[in-house]
């Protein structure tokens, strides 16, 4: 795991000749303004090459999103959706924004949570806030930027095969996005 701006031509040229066969780039959004309100302190286009200069070197890349940030909505998560796609990491995550106490998000939506855990029972996944969308418009979320994700990876492939996949893919990602439409607030 490592940060994009960490990675140049010669480190890594260095780390495929040591074997490397996957990395994981951090990146949260493909959305500059999530990215900044998170304060991470990293350039999503910097991400992105990143990827794509991994990639060349057939260096498998991994990256995580997170999806319900305060101040997300829909663009942000299509310029999520538009960065997956043209960063096209080998693999990717996504999990539903969650505050763990003591962290700068917690502090920002403590006075909004609508959802305590039972500590003995739960996690602190299981806290859910007032955000921009209620939460089960994120969970909605993950399934279109995941199904529409992948459906751009099959239709690269071209085959026969992929493309019937493909359009199983683009179909989850529109009802999926009809999920979404339901649910904003």
């Amino acid at each position: 795991m490592t940060r994009a701006e960490r990675l140049n031509d010669n480190v890594l040229k260095l780390l495929k000749e040591a074997g490397c066969y996957r990395i994981w780039i951090g990146a949260e959004s493909g959305s500059q303004k999530i990215i900044d309100a998170m304060d991470r302190r990293v350039d999503v286009d910097v991400v992105k090459e990143a990827i794509q200069k991994t990639n060349a070197l057939e260096i498998e890349t991994g990256t995580f999103i997170m999806v319900g940030y305060p101040g997300e909505d829909a663009k942000d998560i299509s310029k999520t959706v538009a960065y997956l796609k043209a960063a096209n990491p080998t693999h990717f995550t996504i999990t539903i924004a969650y505050p763990i106490k003591g962290t700068a998000l917690y502090k920002d939506i403590e006075g909004k949570i609508t959802t305590k855990p039972d500590w003995e029972t739960s996690t602190d996944r299981d806290i859910d806030f007032s955000g921009t969308y209620a939460k089960k418009y994120y969970d909605f979320a993950v399934r279109y930027i995941v199904n529409e994700v992948n459906y751009n990876k099959e239709l690269l492939k071209g085959r026969e095969r992929s493309l019937v996949t493909a359009l199983k893919l683009k179909t989850k990602s529109r009802l999926a996005q009809t999920g979404m439409r339901l649910y904003k607030r």
